[in-house]
């Protein structure tokens, strides 16, 4: 009874960390084959923020915009593993641009101030995601046949990959499955265009499934570390 006492005299104080505590959902995001970007769409109300999450590595460009109804809503950017925002969007804007310091899964937050959380304000917003190649460093502290164009994200990509880094006089295997012992269904040279399927990791190594642009049935797997972003047209 005295505990209940005490609690009723200070309640306001009890009620503060349930009312501080955000409800945060989290969602995946995923970008279809060939593409880096997308738009999403969604509903905010009160403090039930949202946690989109993207993976990511180490160098590679990412860009946020957030369009809402609500001037109160906004966007941080959290890196892999820690709560501590590389960008704050209630003083920063809602626009966001920069390489990124560390691979892993990259949380974009949404969620509106807490005056108007608290009031129970809606926001009906646009979020547009996107996650480029890495920026190309011509550095000679690079080994010999890296580029950071090359295959290094999972998440979407360029339309069309080229083949590059093999050495001289050697060709790409394309594999029937993404695995250094699947069956060659045939070879490839510097040069060579594919389309891009999309990349998954196997044994730790990075695959991408690809085909010719003139022939979808000449469909393969390649190591990833020897595809860079190709400006091909068809």
């Amino acid at each position: 009874m005295r505990a209940l006492t005490l609690c009723l005299l200070i309640g306001l104080a009890c009620a503060t960390p349930t009312l501080a505590t955000a409800d945060i959902r989290e969602e995946r995001v995923h970008f279809q084959a060939g593409t880096s970007q997308t738009t999403l769409k969604g509903h905010l109300r009160g403090d039930s923020d949202v946690d989109y999450l993207l993976g990511a590595k180490a160098g590679q460009r990412m860009t946020v915009e957030l369009h809402s109804d609500n001037p109160q809503n906004y966007f941080n950017v959290l890196p892999p593993g820690n709560d501590e925002a590389i960008f704050v969007g209630s003083s920063s804007g809602n626009r966001f641009e920069g390489t990124l310091p560390d691979s892993g899964d990259y949380r974009v937050r949404v969620y509106l101030m807490r005056p108007a959380a608290r009031r129970g304000e809606q926001a009906h917003y646009s979020l547009k995601l996107h996650i480029g190649g890495a920026q190309v460093s011509h550095s000679s502290s690079q080994p010999q046949g890296h580029n950071p164009d090359f295959a290094d994200g999972l998440a979407g990509g360029p339309d069309f990959w080229e083949v590059a880094g093999v050495a001289a006089g050697d060709t790409l295997n394309l594999r029937a499955g993404p695995s250094a012992h699947e069956r060659v269904l045939g070879e490839l040279g510097n040069g060579s265009i594919l389309r891009n399927l999309g990349c998954k990791m196997t044994d730790g190594q990075r695959w991408c499934r690809v085909a010719r642009p003139e022939d979808t049935r000449s469909e393969g797997w390649v190591a990833g570390r020897y595809l860079r972003e190709s400006s091909y047209q068809p």
